[in-house]
């Protein structure tokens, strides 16, 4: 008969969010959100004495089964659950966990004490505080990724012409003059360098006959798979990444803008959306002009 035994071990992890507490706890609190960084659900009753619990485990490896019952929530503050996990129809473990949600500046610090009791040598303090630091990692990418979110601007066409056709379009600066900008623009190119760090510089005529003078530096050029560029000048500052997908024989193109504040996003959101929208006008126009010329 093999030994049996209880090693009891409190751990301590603390992550720091670019998020609010209110924020961080609704996901937590969101089913469907905790599953993108957690576990699907199969039972989830988010109140005082209400029970979490999921069955898994990695493909054709051990099941799992976790069982946590809520004894505490203090909405944005903290989260107190007791857990049992077991291994097949083996009691591992037995812990008591609390989540609390710091405000440290405009971020939240979380700080996730679990204290617990490893059954038999199934499982340990170390590894379960190295499998929930890496779950927590999870959660800052996914809170990473809504952020990013309210930060960004999305324009996707699909035009029917391949890839390599289409990045023609981007790379070469006779192309790229002829239909970059809103509706009625027109350019003047002075430098045009497309490679890593490589600088673009060019002059907007607008329609009303004002004059916009702009700079932006390549970060990343893959052909024919995307572009990526810093645009620094004038009046906004953000990342502009493009990037192309083959399609059945055409190609999806994907435009994102990719702001420093969700602040400066709102701002412009409505006049970036219409004015990329007239852009890929353009160079749907072109892009005709490019197969005549062929």
């Amino acid at each position: 008969m093999s030994e049996r035994y209880a090693s009891h071990d409190t751990f301590v992890i603390e992550k720091n969010y670019d998020a609010t507490p209110a924020q961080v706890f609704a996901a937590w609190a969101d089913p469907a959100f905790k599953a993108k960084w957690f576990a699907g659900a199969d039972e989830f009753d988010f109140r005082v004495g209400g029970v979490e619990s999921n069955v898994g485990g990695p493909p054709g490896g051990p099941v799992y089964t976790f069982k946590a019952q809520y004894e505490e929530i203090v909405q944005d503050e903290r989260i107190v659950y007791s857990y049992t996990m077991d291994l097949e129809k083996t009691r591992i473990s037995v812990s008591v966990s609390t989540v609390e949600f710091k405000p440290v500046g405009a971020g939240t610090q979380l700080i996730y004490t679990e204290q617990g009791v490893f059954l038999d040598g199934h499982d340990s303090a170390t590894a379960r505080e190295h499998g929930t630091a890496i779950m927590l990692d999870n959660l800052g990418k996914e809170l990473r990724k809504v952020e990013e979110a309210d930060r960004e601007i999305v324009n996707t066409r699909i035009f029917d012409m391949p890839r390599k056709k289409l990045f023609q379009a981007f790379n070469n600066s006779d192309h790229l003059a002829k239909w970059w900008g809103p509706k009625g623009f027109t350019n003047t190119f002075h430098e045009f360098d497309q490679c890593p760090d490589g600088v673009w510089r060019y002059t907007m005529h607008g329609p009303d006959g004002v004059d916009y003078e702009n700079k932006s530096v390549f970060v990343d050029v893959v052909e024919p798979e995307r572009i990526v560029l810093r645009h620094l000048e004038p009046n906004h500052e953000f990342l502009l990444s493009v990037t192309l997908e083959e399609l059945d024989g055409k190609t999806q193109l994907n435009w994102r803008m990719l702001f420093d504040s969700v602040k400066e996003c709102e701002k412009i959101r409505e006049f970036c959306y219409k004015a990329n929208e007239e852009n890929l006008d353009r160079l749907e126009a072109q892009l005709e002009r490019m197969v005549g010329q062929t």
